[in-house]
């Protein structure tokens, strides 16, 4: 009984993204087993230099036995940007159906809350409210690509205010997510299994996405 109603009980995937001219914040909050995990993650504050740049990050994990913070500072060049890409080429080789799985998992995800709200201004009043219409457009285009995939159980909030004053840009977005517990282990078992045989020196399964996910 116990393992059924764990298998049941929603893992909630809250976001948050924030926009204001040039300033951007964002989080991501996941919680699972009725908050016995919980996990919290927040946009890397990016900080460029002449020949790299460099990001902080924070994550929070939290379970039953304690809560455990990770502050790191990496450096981005273009070794590691190249070494990431090849890395996500290697997972998506080595990956059988990789879009099929994705799709799968998405149609078990159920949208309950998305707010986006966004500003926008320039100098002519004309060319404010075309944008506005632009934006518009991209916004209902986005809402209807997004429903082939994802179960919206609640009515997207969305707005497009013109700022006619002076040039101007914001955007806030918000969501909240579910899917059942037992269905995230199952899709997660279902990508391992994915995993082709050994290949280019990586094993298959498990120990092979391991392996890719923690190259340097």
């Amino acid at each position: 009984m116990l393992l059924l109603i764990a298998a049941l009980s929603p893992v909630v995937i809250r976001g948050h993204m924030q926009r204001v001219g040039t300033d951007d914040d964002a989080e991501l909050r996941i919680r699972a087993l009725f908050g016995l995990i919980h996990y919290h993650w927040q946009l890397p504050i990016v900080k460029f230099k002449l020949t790299k740049v460099e990001f902080k990050e924070e994550k929070t994990t939290a379970n039953a036995g304690g809560e455990d913070s990770d502050t790191s500072m990496q450096h981005i060049n273009s070794h590691t940007i190249m070494k990431s890409i090849e890395n996500w080429k290697l997972l998506l080789k080595q990956t059988q159906d990789m879009m099929g799985w994705v799709r799968k998992t998405l149609s078990h995800v159920r949208l309950t809350e998305w707010k986006w709200k966004t500003t926008v201004g320039v100098d002519d009043a004309m060319w404010t409210a075309m944008l506005t219409g632009l934006i518009w457009s991209v916004k209902t285009t986005t809402i209807g690509v997004l429903s082939q995939f994802i179960r919206l159980t609640a009515e997207p909030n969305i707005t497009v205010d013109p700022m006619y004053q002076r040039p101007y840009f914001a955007t806030e977005g918000q969501f909240t997510a579910e899917v059942t517990f037992g269905y995230a282990i199952f899709a997660a078992i279902r990508l391992i299994f994915k995993m082709r045989k050994a290949q280019n020196g990586v094993p298959g399964g498990f120990v092979g996405l391991q392996r890719i996910l923690l190259r340097n």
